[in-house]
């Protein structure tokens, strides 16, 4: 039971992505360390299959986690949120707790924080064990604008995971992304999540490309994502989806992940709802369509000004 248990949560430390392959899927590329840095923080972006990086009308709170380059666009000058998530139920039975803020120093630069916490149940049946492995991150974000159109970011921090009471791991990694913003159309590129290995596993590297185009019809708008990753392990995933605004107020959103069998996160259908009132926002995300993800969801209350 107890190794079953510790298997469990070894998947779930990788992001989930491995757990197909061990039940006979043919693999592509190799497994990556540190699945935390890839877990959707954003309820929006989780919501679009994890497309939206390219994004500037939803919430920029998240950029210390994402593109920080996008933030320098952002319409408001400080945006705050909270997130609470259930990860991967069948599996790994983690929740997920995270925050995030992102406010404009001045008009050209916007200065980034984020926290993430991830925790698991214990390895023994025991529930009043005082040790529950978890996942930790702290990351910090800086985004400037080079024209009214082109801007750079770089984010960086420390991931954390303690998966026995004597045995934990950690890295540094920085991102690097650049954007374009000009009539509708939002491109981003850049490197996320660059670092050196743990153990003998890569971080989940990735050169990243992101588009994004909306429409606006009055208060009432469509926006449409796409974000492709290929990671220097091998894998990649491409994600696409549509985010659907009713009188600026109500929102609903679909997207779909497709990612190669052993990478970090593996492909998923997202679903999703929000509303937005007085600068308050609460949204809501749910996975489906996928062996290890489905049924996880996501909650998260923002405030902009």
């Amino acid at each position: 039971m107890k190794m079953k248990k510790l298997l469990i949560l070894l998947c779930a430390a990788l992001g989930c992505g491995f757990v197909p392959s061990l039940r006979g899927q043919t693999t592509l590329g190799t497994n990556e360390a540190m699945g935390a840095l890839r877990v959707e923080r954003d309820p929006v972006l989780l919501s679009l299959g994890g497309a939206g990086s390219a994004l500037t009308s939803t919430s920029q709170a998240w950029a210390a986690f994402g593109n920080p380059a996008a933030a320098v666009f952002a319409p408001k000058k400080v945006e705050a949120a909270l997130s609470y998530a259930s990860w991967s139920p069948q599996y790994a039975a983690a929740k997920n707790i995270a925050a995030g803020v992102t406010g404009h120093v001045k008009e050209t630069v916007a200065l980034s924080l984020g926290f993430a916490r991830q925790g698991y149940p214990g390895l023994d049946d025991d529930p009043s064990s005082a040790f529950k492995p978890s996942d930790l991150l702290i990351r910090a974000g800086v985004g400037f604008s080079l024209s009214e159109s082109l801007s750079l970011g770089l984010n960086a921090g420390l991931v954390k995971e303690a998966l026995l009471s004597d045995y934990a791991l950690s890295a540094f990694s920085v991102s690097a992304m650049a954007q374009y913003c000009a009539g509708g159309v939002n491109v981003a590129a850049g490197l996320s999540n660059l670092g050196g290995k743990v153990g003998e596993s890569p971080l989940p590297t990735s050169a990243k490309l992101a588009a994004a185009y909306g429409l606006r019809f009055g208060e009432s708008g469509v926006d449409f994502a796409l974000d492709t990753d290929y990671y220097f392990s091998g894998n990649y995933s491409v994600a696409a989806g549509v985010n659907g605004s009713i009188g600026g107020v109500g929102f609903l959103r679909a997207g779909y992940r497709y990612a190669s069998p052993n990478a970090v996160v593996p492909s998923y259908l997202g679903l999703g709802a929000g509303v937005s009132i007085a600068g308050f926002t609460l949204d809501l995300s749910y996975l489906a369509a996928s062996t290890s993800l489905g049924g996880s969801w996501m909650a998260g209350l923002g405030y902009r000004f």
